[in-house]
């Protein structure tokens, strides 16, 4: 009589994985008078019981029913998924190796650029410092080149054309009692023709 393992024992076993393994207990126990019921267990009274009761179960497969439906690795074909393995893995340590470099140039780059920007805004404010001393200078030369004595006496020739009309107004209004005229505009000599 042959003997019986579970699922995860006979995908470890034949080197498949658990999905495979159910895929071959599965259409033999959807009917229970399939000629290989008798290599799954539990049988089918067993199922029953275990279901009435609510009680987990695992499902078993006889390694007989296990090697016919799922032929187990020979050396060769172990050999040849090694040797492919180690490939698969030197060609993923050379794409590594080749990534790890290309990071590198892309950090000296980075750090060169960050560099430049740095010069680049120290040029920045530099360039700023003097525009700013620029304005301070032309500022400066703004005020001495205006003539002090012209701002004088602009100034204080406003001042007394503002006095005098409003201390001549007032008076001259309040000796007559009337309000003063607006004077007429002179006519020149075409002035004569047209009226």
């Amino acid at each position: 009589m042959s003997s019986f393992l579970t699922v995860k024992e006979a995908a470890q076993r034949t080197g498949k994985s658990s999905s495979s393994i159910r895929r071959v207990i599965y259409p033999i126990i959807e009917d229970d008078h399939h000629p290989d019921r008798s290599h799954i267990q539990p049988s089918p009274e067993d199922v029953l019981k275990l279901r009435v009761k609510g009680e987990n179960f695992a499902w078993h497969i006889s390694e007989e029913l296990l090697q016919r439906a799922v032929p187990l690795e020979t050396a060769s074909e172990k050999e040849g998924t090694a040797t492919s393995h180690r490939d698969g893995t030197d060609a993923n340590s050379e794409l590594i190796s080749m990534l790890r470099q290309e990071l590198t140039i892309k950090n000296q780059q980075i750090t060169q650029q960050s560099e430049m920007l740095k010069t680049q805004m120290e040029l920045i404010s530099g360039l700023s410092e003097r525009l700013r001393e620029g304005n301070v200078l032309i500022g400066s030369l703004q005020q001495q080149l205006t003539l002090p004595e012209t701002s004088k006496r602009t100034k204080s020739s406003v001042v007394d054309a503002e006095t005098s009309k409003q201390t001549a107004g007032p008076s001259s209004a309040k000796s007559t009692g009337k309000t003063p005229k607006a004077a007429k505009p002179k006519r020149g000599f075409f002035g004569a023709f047209f009226r």
